[in-house]
């Protein structure tokens, strides 16, 4: 009797696999594929070559995710297409140029650190940029207090003075309590008795979660994020990058 080498032998073995495991039902797989022996010793066999080649593992994780990102990033600019008109030229709150020709969206949570430094980068820009709309998605994620200052925020739009709350909330540094958010908006002039009444509108949550569900979709998956012209920017991206981004979409804008 012939036998074939021990290597060869492993070899074909694993081969036998890796054929099954793509043209074999995973039902029929579980029944009788390989009998225990060939059980065990494929045990063996897979021990061993993960024991030898721990860095083939991590290669192919990172391969895994970075086509993860690569498929999640074409998704996010497909959406990006199909969302861009409603982010921009919506109902939604905004300042600056309301005809601006470019138009910042930024998506945000008021207890997000690098929110609060986005939005001093905000503000410094509008203060440059007479051409420019910014406008507001809350994106509360961070803790139920994110949730309780978005729907203030978002109530107080109804009064016509979304921005005035924004700048209050971002800006508010004292004990994290309901009470103390309606001191601050109080002190920037908003009706705090009808910010109670209209933040336990139904509307508002409903508008939250769409505002969630947009930012999955997007692939913003965190706080700050940004969209600005055709391009999406997930993070942090700092007062140059900010003003770099703005640049890049009106050149954009100008060779369509």
């Amino acid at each position: 009797m012939i036998r074939a080498p021990k290597t060869l032998k492993n070899t074909m073995l694993l081969m036998s696999v890796a054929v099954l495991t793509i043209s074999t039902p995973l039902s029929a797989r579980a029944e009788g594929a390989f009998t225990p022996e060939q059980k065990k010793e494929l045990e063996g066999l897979f021990k061993d070559y993960i024991m030898n080649n721990p860095q083939a593992i991590m290669d192919s994780v990172q391969v895994y995710q970075m086509k993860e990102q690569e498929r999640a990033q074409k998704s996010a600019e497909e959406k990006l297409s199909e969302y861009k008109d409603k982010l921009t030229q919506s109902d939604l709150p905004f300042t600056g140029n309301p005809e601006g020709d470019v138009t910042v969206v930024e998506f945000f949570d008021f207890n997000c650190g690098y929110c609060k430094k986005a939005f001093e980068d905000v503000t410094k820009v509008l203060e440059e940029d007479k051409n420019l709309k910014v406008v507001f998605i809350d994106m509360p994620i961070l803790s139920d207090k994110s949730q309780v200052m978005a729907k203030m925020a978002m109530a107080a739009y109804k009064q016509g003075k979304y921005f005035e709350a924004h700048k209050a909330l971002m800006n508010f540094r004292g004990t994290q309590t309901e009470e103390n958010y309606l001191n601050a908006l109080k002190e920037a002039g908003l009706d705090v008795e009808k910010i109670k009444t209209d933040m336990a509108s139904p509307d508002i949550d409903m508008a939250i979660q769409k505002h969630l569900k947009i930012a999955n979709e997007l692939n913003i998956r965190g706080t700050p994020g940004f969209v600005i012209g055709d391009q999406l920017h997930p993070g942090y991206i700092g007062l140059d990058g900010l003003k770099m981004a703005i640049q890049d979409a009106r050149s954009g804008q100008k060779k369509q």
